[in-house]
């Protein structure tokens, strides 16, 4: 039997104190009005690690 195949988690990152921001971010992340999905790796724990960004993962039951 195979092996279940893990989906990749999401997150949300925001930009703590600026709502409009729209450009890109460190490591190639694009923001839209202070917001960006992305898939679990590395960049998520860089903005973990600095100020004013709040990650959030993004779960099955957020996104229903």
């Amino acid at each position: 039997m195979a092996a279940k195949k893990e989906t990749p988690k999401k997150y949300l990152i925001e930009v703590a104190g600026n709502p409009n921001y729209c450009d890109t971010g460190a490591g190639g992340v694009q923001f839209a009005y202070g917001k960006a999905e992305i898939m679990e790796g590395r960049m998520v724990e860089w903005y973990r690690e600095h100020e004013g960004y709040k990650v959030t993962e993004i779960t099955e039951a957020a996104q229903a």
